[in-house]
């Protein structure tokens, strides 16, 4: 039977596949987590290399105390610094930060290439617009 909490499962299950790949090899040639590679991502591709804390938590999928968690860890390693007070708080992306994703985003891009060789192209773009569609429905929305 192929219901919607079939696709959920699914989609649950290739997720933690994928993301426990992810986390062996940016671990083992990089030092981070896939998280840690997201969050990185996320800073360097932002203008100047900087965002406020609190954009951070929804692209993140985490709550807004395991991203500040995260920043302070990667902030101790140098790969970030956080700047201002309050709701002004931003965190910015050090150069060695930067470095770092750029190399980490090679690995990360060469396993995610492994891992989707075998679907054909357009089906790739069609699950992959599904996906952007499903994350930004309003049933998914966090108060």
């Amino acid at each position: 039977m192929n219901t919607h909490l079939d696709f959920c499962l699914a989609l649950h299950h290739a997720h933690a596949s994928l993301q426990r790949k992810l986390d062996d090899a940016l671990g083992l040639y990089h030092g981070i987590s896939f998280n840690d590679f997201a969050l990185l991502n996320l800073l360097a591709q932002a203008d100047g290399g900087r965002v406020s804390i609190p954009d951070l938590v929804r692209p993140l999928g985490q709550p807004p105390s395991a991203v500040l968690r995260q920043l302070i860890l990667l902030e101790k390693v140098g790969l970030v610094v956080r700047e201002g007070a309050g709701s002004d708080r931003q965190a910015v992306l050090r150069p060695a930060g930067r470095a770092l994703v750029n190399t980490a985003r090679e690995t990360a891009d060469s396993l995610c290439t492994e891992a989707v060789a075998s679907i054909a192209p357009a089906v790739v773009a069609t699950v992959s617009a599904a996906l952007v569609t499903l994350a930004s429905t309003s049933s998914l929305a966090l108060s």
